[in-house]
């Protein structure tokens, strides 16, 4: 129950500041989202329960969005600091501090350290979730420098992925959040009430709530370097709480904060009182412990014996922690591409906006699946294969992404987004790790007359821009027909694939063209590559013809085993790919022989309008030289994709530059995902296929038919 102000609290409030009941300045300024750069994100491991459906992420040095009850509902925009002298200094966390952001050990406890740069203060915040509850705990040692040092709380909350229509209380209790009605249309999540209760271990000395850049502590404070007015309800709008945290006299000075959710007031706040009773330690103790369990399961795993790479790789093993923590509580096997808002081109933060890249892709949960299998993990995959049967649309399909729950956020057509889910039944039927029932086989078959009705033309490439006849589409969709035509015993799908497979370079090879002879392109919009096809590049490029582009989907024709590594065409795209006149590839200075890459040549989506370096394509070339027999490669390759992570070992969407020598990995700009959880599995996969000498997510193309000699494909002349 909440109690109601006590005499005493209003009296001193109104002794000390201005008290009103409500604030001014509604709605607020617009909301805008942190940045996508997560440095840290967070959550107990729950293999079976769901006690504790509550993810956090950091930024900038501070708590940001933290997701409730499922990871595709952001409740929190951030929470932070303030300190102050009470008469002439103010200090934010985000701005006035330079921090760093760690795992404390493989149990995922979130460090963030740092000091004032003036050095008036130094600080230490370390993260967790208690396992039995939807609480994030922080906990934080203020060590002054200065006497007379005072701490704010500063809360911004984001109920139901937005910032606006947002309702805040401010108590002695404590400070609660919740919104003013929910929006059906978007998410039917929505449908939910949440409600974020933040109290504080040491008593309030003050509370209040105010509208974002006119009556929020934030404003009050650093100008008057005290809370001056008080107000207890603010909204509907863009708020902000804030509390002052009574502190000893001791120069080093500890406090817990609990920010517990729930389905009604009370409840969140019972949820943190609850944790609150529990020793900081023994909460976290209980959090690393999940994840030491979980780890513990990779190694053990029959699917890791005989490996060495899991027990041996720390980043391997980071990389399927951060996967498995993108999954969603309730609805096992959905997985989030990434808790990250990522900004538009040129701006460092997000405008409000219930999406995000907390949404769920089929391409990238086909890709964590197979990261997690390679890690030993053996209930995902499982679990993503139910999830892709209860997401399938009627006609066979996935939508291009999705809410948790199948609800399509947008509405694009993937055509290897509908080949990967029997890609992935067929690697779970083919390790033995699980049989497939009556409806497996029939998502399978509905797919297949899918991809048969639809393709092989996607509506949508890879990079979600282009229309056409794509080779990692085209690779996806055969390797997928053939998978299917195996599984359900179904000639047709064998038939067409066969078909399609000596069509390949009819549809994708340039003869002849303005980067050289027989080469693959990035995408052909009707399937006549030696044709002038007019193409419209993304984000603002401008206009260019399709054999002007080049990427690395090519080399999805050699990991779907339907092109040799050594087949000419191939190398000699290769040889144009990493030309360093095109500009889609640059050796990395620190690995030699290793090399990273842009989407594509001409890309602008990326900071400062160029399309930077996304480290999972270091990988994907990894892969290839797996293939090709190239172990040293593909571990120089390795280690560029794991040299491209931020200090955290998060490996982000894309980086500005290759890895540096001079620095902990390679420069990353703002407003860029990460984590991307297709990275992650793209590491996980590599370490396996280098330790295993042949790329283990290959798919089961009819093993007794053997690979056709280039001298036997046609190439479309």
């Amino acid at each position: 129950m909440i109690r109601p102000v006590s005499a005493l609290f209003s009296l001193l409030l109104l002794l000390s500041s201005s008290a009103h009941a409500d604030a001014f300045g509604a709605p607020g300024i617009p909301h805008r989202w942190a940045s996508a750069l997560k440095q840290a994100v967070g959550t107990a491991y729950e293999p079976t329960t769901a006690n504790s459906p509550v993810w956090f992420t950091v930024a900038d040095g501070v708590l940001t969005e933290v997701f409730y009850p499922n990871i595709d509902q952001a409740q929190v925009g951030d929470l932070q600091f303030l300190v102050t002298d009470g008469q002439n200094f103010f200090s934010e966390q985000k701005r006035d501090t330079i921090s760093s952001v760690s795992f404390v050990n493989e149990g995922m406890t979130v460090r963030i350290s740092g000091q004032e740069r003036s050095g008036r203060y130094a600080f230490e915040q370390e993260i967790v979730t208690d396992t039995a509850a939807p609480v994030v705990r922080i906990h934080t040692t203020l060590r002054r420098l200065q006497p007379g040092l005072r701490l704010f709380v500063l809360f911004k909350p984001a109920i139901n992925n937005t910032g606006s229509q947002n309702l805040g209380f401010a108590s002695h209790d404590g400070l609660f959040a919740t919104k003013l009605t929910p929006n059906s249309r978007k998410v039917p999540h929505e449908f939910k009430p949440v409600h974020a209760a933040l109290l504080s271990s040491n008593p309030w000395v003050a509370t209040s709530v105010g509208y974002v850049g006119f009556s929020d502590g934030w404003q009050d404070i650093s100008k008057h370097f005290s809370l001056t007015n008080i107000f207890y309800e603010a909204g509907p709008g863009n708020i902000a709480l804030t509390g002052e945290v009574r502190m000893s006299q001791a120069s080093d000075f500890s406090f817990d904060l609990a920010l517990g959710f729930g389905g009604t007031r009370s409840e969140a706040q019972t949820y943190a009182q609850t944790s609150l009773l529990i020793p900081f330690d023994q909460v976290r103790s209980q959090y690393e412990n999940s994840w030491k369990g979980y780890l513990q399961e990779l190694q053990d795993s029959v699917l890791t014996r005989g490996t060495r790479f899991i027990t041996e790789s720390v980043f391997a093993r980071r990389s399927a922690e951060i996967i498995k923590m993108h999954e969603d509580k309730y609805e096992k096997g959905a997985i989030a591409a990434s808790f990250s808002k990522p900004a538009p081109l040129d701006n460092d933060h997000a405008m409000d906006g219930t999406g995000g890249y907390h949404v769920v892709w089929p391409r990238d949960l086909y890709h964590a699946a197979m990261g997690l299998l390679a890690a030993g993990d053996v209930r995902t995959p499982v679990n993503v294969l139910r999830y892709f049967l209860k997401t399938q649309r009627a006609d066979g399909s996935w939508p291009q992404n999705f809410w948790v729950d199948g609800t399509p956020y947008w509405r694009g057509l993937q055509m290897d987004q509908v080949a990967f889910p029997i890609l992935l039944a067929a690697q779970l039927q083919k390790r033995k790790v699980y049989a497939l029932t009556q409806d497996d086989l029939e998502m399978i078959r509905k797919a297949a007359a899918f991809i048969i009705a639809n393709g092989p033309s996607t509506q949508q490439d890879r990079w979600e821009e282009l229309g056409g006849y794509s080779p990692s589409t085209i690779a996806a969709e055969i390797a997928a027909l053939k998978e299917a035509s195996l599984l359900t015993n179904d000639p047709t799908a064998s038939s067409v694939a066969d078909r399609w497979q000596t069509f390949i370079e009819t549809w994708t090879l340039v003869q002849k063209g303005p980067l050289g002879q027989n080469y693959y392109l990035r995408i052909s919009p009707a399937g006549s590559p030696d044709e002038p096809e007019p193409i419209d590049l993304a984000n603002g490029a401008g206009k260019a013809f399709a054999a002007e582009i080049i990427d690395g989907g090519f080399l999805e024709l050699i990991r779907m085993r339907l092109r040799s590594p050594s087949d000419p065409r191939i190398l000699n795209t290769m040889s144009i790919y990493e030309s360093p006149q095109l500009g889609v590839s640059t050796k990395d200075p620190t690995s030699p022989g290793s090399m990273v890459y842009r989407r594509y040549n001409r890309d602008v989506y990326g900071a400062d309008r160029e399309g930077g370096f996304w480290p999972l394509l270091a990988g994907e070339r990894g892969h290839f030289a797996v293939a090709a027999g190239n172990l040293d490669r593909a571990r120089a390759q390795l280690f560029t994709l794991e040299r491209s992570a931020i200090e955290s070992d998060l490996i982000p969407e894309q980086t500005i530059t290759p890895p540096l020598p001079n620095i902990a990995g390679a420069m990353v700009g703002r407003g860029v995902a990460c984590p991307l959880v297709w990275a992650h599995a793209e590491d996980i996969l590599l370490h396996r296929s280098i330790e295993e000498g042949k790329v283990f997510d290959a798919p089961v193309i009819d093993p007794l038919k053997p690979l056709p000699a280039p001298s036997e494909i046609p190439n479309g002349s």
